[in-house]
């Protein structure tokens, strides 16, 4: 460094020159002579005294100013003083130049010219920055061997330590100050960087320990390459592609630096591929999207602007929207580059375009309202599509004119909700209305959402906006759903009242045959004990054709009891859903009634009237299983196709076969539960848990309902856990099953052959005595032996204790415990098993599925012949099953 500036003169006394490097003998005064700038050195010394200087210059620079700026005192004694000359070549007082350098805070040592030479001073700073002494380190050779304790690090330093020496005494030329690893006397490495300068025969050497500084250095490069690592981590697994280009001086096109694995899978792209010609990478583009993707990102290189784009690529076997953003920097160098990432927007285009058809296949437009000029602005496309007049510039009108093509019936309240929105008093509001097309003079029904879109300075509105959204389709099917739904429940109770007639009437009916049944089998009894009684056979013959029109009037009555409905596919999620609707508002919120459905509503063979009449008693039953206190939540649910029912006896209805497509869906609710013993009379006639409120007739309804359809329901409850009704109804058109029991049977003669049923022993059973007598004397006017039980529990006892004496067993369908199917299906797990024969005056319970375990259906009344003849039958197909 060369200061320009005047120079102090110093002279240096003999004993001074003694400690400069002058051998004994050959003293002589001598002068040096260093630049300096009092002001400027002053300043720097305030600034910088505590602080490293850049080369030992600055530290005899420091030294020349402490000399001159200070007005110093006489030494004491024994210490050695260097006169000072003053700027007019006077002699000033002396000062010790070692006392001085010992102040320094500065780590120095002086050693003198030549290897193997003696270190002359070491000053208390080097002392303990590095912890050696004078008597530490007495000479050169000693230092390096310490400071160095590698042979071969020692001889390359020390050699060019001597060379930079050699090289400044031949030529002057400053050396920098250069870095070392030394060896504190603690025995850690240190590093410094060290400068020298010279003076006569002796070297000041100055020390700045690096350490803390390389330890923070190390600090810094360990948190950069974790950030690296970390960027590069983040880079590599993140969902978007990170990539950098960059643009070197006088290029047209960048060229990627830098991209992430996500990246190259995006566009399908090898690490050499992208490496290569940049043109490769775009040709990832579609070719429609191509030409304006060159454009964009040629205008970015050349304005060196931020990139945005969106494109289509074609890539990994598909195609796909992507966006690029990426921002520019330029680099000292003149080259730029482009930091950006590549993100998958084909979720976000194909949301937009399903977004924009649903907008459009809505009807959707937008207007304005002026409130200071009164005048409406509407999307001229939207409005066009709604009967407006076109123009360029939009659709203008007046409110006044929009206000005539509105329905005199609801002018009134869009009025009062614009008028709300001028004055303030809401932001948004929404109506439903009615207008008049212009085009063709129908009424549109429209849904509008309006709100206020711009204030005057107080606040007041003067701008409204919003969307008008043609709902007439909607309004349509909404009008015909309610329609619909009208008429269902008008079907439903109509049904209801029906089926209640149809209870009552199939019981008076039943009832009646039984009557019947004795009448008619006592006459056929006594006809042949009348023979030639012309009065008694007279008599007879009135009491028979009473009976005969007896007969026909209860068939009568088959009418009232089923009528066959019409069937056809229906879906049974709808059916659901329309029957959930029926039970009200009041009661599907309370007990929070949903309806859950499977992927796809299968489809019933079915009658809807039907349907809804078992869900509605279901679900009405199912809301009023909870306690007051505690309201029973209840869920309708259709289950995934192909589910199987229940492989047990259902509750009610008949079990499905094998093989026969079934849709079931269930109703579950949170109620108290079924006990067993209210499970095994529920579907009884006249049974009800509800008291007076209670008919008794709608479980025995739906029971006739699942029958006649071939359809099954299982009950599955714990009692204070909730209940679950499972229906399994037929998913596909029934054949025609109808049941062998039922097929006609030829016409027999009025009276059976005596010895018909010789030897067959017939066990009849029938909870009316007298219908059971008259039975067993006709079987017996045949020939057979008949026993007649009241108690069908009985007779299975009887049954159980010899199943091999019983020839056949007549039964009632209808009984109080034990009823004929359980009875029969009783007697068929016998060994051997017991044909069955039902004579019922309610036939048309069974539905249409067949009865496997009858051998035969009779319907009462019967006649003795077709009676006796239809037993021998059964006792026959049963001896030939035995054989």
């Amino acid at each position: 460094m060369v200061l320009h500036s005047r120079t102090v003169s110093v002279r240096v006394s003999a004993p001074v020159s003694l400690l400069l490097g002058h051998r004994q003998g050959h003293l002589r005064p001598r002068f040096f002579a260093l630049p300096l700038s009092p002001s400027r050195m002053l300043r720097s010394v305030s600034q910088r005294e505590f602080r490293h200087f850049p080369s030992p210059e600055y530290d005899l620079i420091l030294l020349q100013t402490k000399l001159k700026a200070q007005i110093m005192t006489q030494s004491p004694s024994g210490q050695t003083h260097l006169p000072v000359a003053n700027p007019d070549g006077s002699i000033g007082q002396d000062v010790d130049i070692w006392a001085l350098l010992g102040t320094l805070p500065v780590p120095m040592v002086v050693h003198e010219l030549g290897e193997g030479t003696a270190a002359r001073f070491v000053n208390p700073s080097f002392t303990t920055a590095f912890g050696y002494t004078l008597a530490d380190v007495p000479s050169v050779a000693t230092w390096a061997e310490r400071a160095y304790p590698d042979p071969d690090y020692r001889r390359e330093v020390m050699s060019r330590w001597w060379d930079q020496i050699a090289t400044r005494q031949a030529t002057g030329t400053v050396a920098p100050p250069r870095e070392y690893r030394i060896i504190d006397k603690a025995g850690r490495p240190r590093d410094v960087l060290i400068g020298f300068a010279l003076q006569g025969d002796l070297v000041f050497v100055t020390f700045q320990d690096l350490t803390p500084t390389r330890v923070a250095e190390a600090a810094l490069e360990a948190e950069r390459r974790a950030f690296e690592q970390t960027a590069f981590a983040l880079t590599e697994h993140m969902p978007a592609g990170a990539y950098t280009m960059v643009l070197r001086p006088d290029a047209e096109l960048a060229e990627f630096a830098f991209v992430s694995k996500q990246f190259l899978h995006m566009l399908e792209l090898t690490p050499e591929e992208a490496a290569g010609d940049l043109m490769t990478g775009f040709s990832r583009v579609h070719p429609e999207d191509r030409p304006r993707w060159l454009e964009i990102n040629a205008e970015a290189f050349a304005r060196r602007q931020p990139f945005s784009g969106e494109a289509r690529i074609v890539a990994n076997g598909e195609t796909r929207w992507i966006r690029a953003e990426s921002i520019p920097r330029e680099l000292d160098d003149g080259s730029v580059i482009w930091e950006g990432i590549l993100v998958d927007i084909n979720d976000l285009k194909e949301a937009e375009a399903r977004l924009k058809a649903v907008l459009e296949a809505s009807r959707a437009f937008t207007w304005n309202i002026d409130l200071r000029t009164r005048m409406l602005k509407l999307d001229e496309y939207w409005a066009v599509a709604h009967g407006y007049r076109y123009s360029t510039e939009g659709v203008d009108m007046t409110v006044a004119a929009w206000f005539e093509t509105l329905h005199p019936e609801d002018a009134q309240a869009v009025t009062a909700g614009l008028e709300a929105l001028r004055q303030g008093a809401s932001d948004k509001r929404s109506a439903v209305y009615r207008r008049r097309d212009w085009e063709d003079g129908c009424w549109n029904w429209m849904q509008v959402h309006a709100g206020v879109r711009e204030r005057d300075s107080e606040g007041m509105p003067t701008i409204l906006s919003g969307v008008s959204f043609d709902i007439t389709a909607e309004m349509t099917a909404r009008a015909q759903a309610q329609e619909e739904q009208a008429q269902l429940r008008e079907d439903l109770q109509r049904a209801q009242q029906r089926d209640t007639v149809a209870q009552v009437a199939g019981g008076v009916a039943h009832d009646l045959n039984n009557l019947i049944a004795v009448v008619a089998g006592t006459v056929e009894m006594l006809e042949p004990q009348a023979a030639g009684q012309a009065g008694l056979l007279d008599g007879l013959g009135r009491i028979r054709r009473s009976v005969g029109m007896a007969r026909d009037l209860i068939a009568g009555l088959g009418g009232l009891i089923r009528p066959e409905l019409p069937r056809e596919a229906l879906d049974l999620g709808k059916l659901l859903r329309n029957a959930v609707d029926l039970l009200g508002q009041r009661r599907i919120a309370e007990h929070n009634v949903r309806v859950e459905l499977s992927e796809a509503g299968p489809l019933v063979w079915a009658n809807p009237t039907e349907v809804a009449q078992v869900i509605v008693n279901l679900a009405i039953n199912a809301c009023d299983a909870g306690a007051p206190e505690r309201p029973a939540m209840v869920t309708l649910a259709t289950l995934p196709p192909g589910t199987s029912p229940p492989s047990r006896a259902p509750d009610a209805g008949f079990l499905p076969p094998a093989g026969v497509p079934m849709a079931l869906f269930s109703i579950n609710d949170t109620g108290a539960g079924i006990t067993d013993d209210v499970r095994a009379r529920m579907f009884r006639p006249n049974f009800t848990t509800k008291g007076k409120a209670g008919t008794g007739l709608g479980l025995l309804i739906v029971s006739t309902i699942l029958q006649t359809n071939r359809a099954a329901l299982w009950v599955d409850s714990t009692p204070g856990r909730g209940t679950t009704m499972t229906v399994a109804w037929p998913a596909a058109v029934p054949g025609d099953a109808g049941q062998g029991a039922r097929k006609a049977t030829t016409r027999r003669a009025a009276v059976a052959p005596a010895e018909l049923l010789r030897d067959l022993h017939i066990l009849v059973v029938d909870d009316l005595v007298d219908v059971a007598e008259v039975l067993a004397d006709m079987l017996e006017a045949a020939g057979a032996v008949a026993v007649a039980i009241s108690d069908p529990e009985e007779a299975a006892e009887l049954l159980s204790e010899a199943p091999g004496l019983w020839s056949a067993l007549v039964t009632d369908l209808h009984m109080e415990g034990m009823d004929g199917r359980a009875l029969a299906r009783h007697a068929g797990t016998l060994s051997p098993p017991v044909p069955v024969v039902l004579v019922t005056a309610r036939p048309d319970t069974l539905g249409d599925a067949p009865a496997p375990e009858f051998a035969a259906v009779l319907s009462k009344p019967v006649t003795a012949a077709r009676l006796a003849h239809t037993v021998r039958e059964a006792s026959a197909r049963g001896s030939n099953v035995d054989g």
